[in-house]
């Protein structure tokens, strides 16, 4: 008997990473030296206080329970006090955050408690392959907006066709942006909370990257201290990029009460929430001393620069980042994202991941991190300076 997967696994396009990943796994076998610029996932250790804190909570029985379903009252409390000293936010944390295990889940989930078949959700292209395949998970549709460079890499609404806006329940955005690193003025989320409101869309900020900026000057914003977003927004925030904690597996929605109530009845329906020896550690990174920020911030800048610089000043076209740890580069003339990614990785043994793994719009540019020490990245310079592209 051959068992078939359901129409909505068969349905998916080959996940990015995972690609890339079989890809990588070949190289190796052949003996390649990679140097892994594909994907975002942070090379620093977690801060030794956050594993510390981990340590004292795993051994206290009273973590080995099933923990809440939306999060520890002092977890979410540690996340609305964030919110108040880094944005001025003031959230009630019983009724305006819920834990994530990882804010991955929390998109992926979003959509079961707010799209009914055949609804339409506005997604960003290029963008987080998560945010249209949650959509049709739930059945709904995903019509993508795309973001190109001569806008900033901002979505313009006055291009989203009114029968589509009408239609829609909701849209994703995320500044600071993954792949393009853009970054959004406050007066943009002043421009689309105005939008939300007359069109009736509620708006979905994934926030993963505010704390990976380079200028203080330039500190990201978050759409809930607009006036009014509140009515019509949710936002995520991980702790994964922040304090390198991508395995840990925790982050919080935070915003319109209705739209969080919604994301934690799924919850409350599929899993059992987030071990609370983590949600601890979570607490200590949030409320503890974040110098431990500054100085994953100061090496990311200087990575930026050795890898940016060093580009420029081969002759390519790239776009420095005034946040988070990534860059696009674009494609030498006459040559496609996907065939510019698969030199990079044959003859330079660099994995760079094409932006067209995160939507059509993506095409014209590879996406390389900052995610290995500098002194690989200058290794990477030097290789492919070397490439006859």
């Amino acid at each position: 008997m051959k068992i078939q997967p359901a129409q909505r696994i068969r349905d998916l396009p080959p996940y990015l990473f995972a690609h890339i990943d079989e890809l990588k796994a070949a190289a190796r076998k052949q003996g390649a030296d990679l140097i892994d610029l594909g994907i975002g996932d942070p090379d620093l250790p977690t801060p030794g206080h956050i594993v510390a804190e981990l340590d004292r909570a795993a051994a206290d029985p009273r973590h080995h329970r099933y923990p809440s379903y939306v999060g520890m009252a002092e977890f979410r409390q540690a996340a609305a006090d964030y919110y108040r000293r880094r944005w001025q936010v003031e959230l009630d944390p019983t009724s305006e955050v819920v834990a994530l295990i990882g804010s991955k889940e929390g998109i992926a989930h979003f959509p079961l408690a707010f799209v009914d078949p055949g609804d339409v959700v506005l997604c960003p292209d290029p963008g987080y392959p998560v945010y249209a395949i949650g959509t049709a998970f739930a059945g709904g549709t995903p019509y993508m907006v795309p973001l190109r460079r001569d806008n900033d890499f901002l979505p313009d609404l006055s291009a989203i066709p009114g029968e589509v806006a009408r239609a829609a329940r909701y849209i994703w955005i995320n500044y600071p942006n993954n792949p393009t690193a853009a970054c959004a003025p406050m007066a943009f989320y002043e421009r689309l909370v105005a939008w939300a409101h007359e069109h009736a869309v509620a708006i979905c900020s994934d926030n993963a990257y505010a704390d990976v900026y380079f200028d203080p000057a330039k500190a990201p914003p978050s759409i809930l201290s607009v006036p009014g977003a509140r009515d019509v927004a949710i936002e995520f925030y991980s702790l994964s990029k922040t304090y390198n904690m991508t395995g840990w597996r925790v982050a919080f929605a935070a915003g319109n009460r209705d739209l969080v109530a919604g994301l934690g009845k799924v919850k409350t329906n599929v899993d059992s929430g987030v071990f609370e020896g983590i949600q601890r550690a979570g607490i200590a990174a949030l409320s503890g001393d974040q110098r431990c920020v500054d100085e994953m911030r100061d090496i990311y800048r200087e990575r930026r620069d050795v890898l940016c610089g060093g580009l420029a000043a081969a002759g390519y076209d790239v776009l420095t980042p005034d946040a988070t740890f990534y860059c696009l580069v674009a494609n030498p003339r006459g040559v496609s994202s996907a065939d510019f990614a698969a030199r990079l990785l044959t003859e330079a043994h660099i994995v760079a991941t094409p932006a067209t793994g995160f939507g059509a719009a993506g095409e014209g540019f590879v996406r390389l991190t900052m995610c290995a020490p500098k002194e690989r990245l200058a290794e990477a310079v030097a290789r492919i300076r070397k490439l006859a592209i």
